[in-house]
């Protein structure tokens, strides 16, 4: 009867660092966006606010995953000109807020003269 006792305060305690554990994490990774006939690839990750371009076709286009954050004021376009089979990043870190919704599209552009040619339809989101 006593080690339940003792044991109670300790079982709370480790419920309410659970508890905060889990409330604090609040984003959520956002769907990856893959149009075959662009061949671009975009996607999001909440840690550390990680949108990601890809190239998945040797069509002599970039890639490009437009990015979009009302909340904070971010339209920015992440162009990724390396060709087909590469990736890339860009993290906004803390310029994004905790719970703040992000969306994207993924497009393909000419790079020379940053011009998107075709976006996927609407916009994806995920959470900060």
């Amino acid at each position: 009867m006593r080690i339940r006792h003792a044991l109670l305060p300790l079982a709370a305690a480790a419920g309410l660092l659970f508890t905060t554990a889990t409330s604090a994490q609040a984003g959520s990774d956002g769907p990856y966006i893959w149009d075959p006939t662009m061949g671009a690839v975009s996607w999001f990750k909440h840690r550390g606010d990680v949108f990601w371009s890809g190239d998945h076709k040797s069509d002599g286009h970039s890639a490009v995953t437009r990015v979009y954050v009302p909340a904070v004021g971010i339209a920015d376009n992440l162009w990724n000109p390396d060709g087909k089979g590469a990736d890339r990043y860009k993290g906004y870190g803390h310029r994004i807020p905790e719970g703040t919704t992000v969306y994207y599209q993924a497009c393909i552009g000419e790079f020379g003269p940053k011009k998107i040619l075709r976006c996927s339809d609407g916009w994806t989101h995920g959470i900060a």
